[in-house]
């Protein structure tokens, strides 16, 4: 835990500051995101999907981090199931908080399927928006 914590860490603050050039960029190009959020028991994760690479993040570190190592599937399954062709083209940013460890996962899972559907409805078109949820839900 500590020596991945300490990467994320590192890798957080070792990204170089942004100028003021860089800033006026992102305001004049509008960024296509949504925000979503899934919820189990007490627990409460919340995506961001928008317009990217493909890297999904939890908390601020590479998804591949979850624990427990066993529950880590099930955070996948969104991803799996989609296949990369869909998930290639967005990145995710999740958080999480509350809840036991099982909790976390399933809402995760439950927020990352959410917010793919909501982006390919809102800036992709309905048909492909009604084919991923139609795959999600047969799941």
């Amino acid at each position: 835990w500590l020596k991945g914590d300490h990467v994320c860490w590192t890798l957080l603050f070792a990204s170089a500051p942004s100028t003021s050039e860089d800033s006026s960029m992102a305001e004049a190009k509008p960024t296509e995101k949504v925000q979503c959020f899934g919820r189990k028991k007490t627990a409460v994760a919340v995506a961001l999907v928008r317009t990217g690479t493909g890297q999904v993040r939890l908390n601020g570190c590479p998804i591949h981090t979850v624990k427990p190592d066993i529950l880590r599937v099930k955070v996948y399954e969104p991803m799996l199931v989609l296949g990369k062709e869909r998930f290639g083209k967005v990145d995710v940013r999740l958080r999480v908080r509350g809840g036991g460890f099982t909790s976390q996962v399933y809402a995760l899972r439950q927020a990352i399927a959410k917010g793919i559907v909501a982006y390919y409805q809102k800036y992709i078109d309905e048909a492909s928006k009604k084919e991923i949820k139609d795959i999600l839900m047969a799941y």
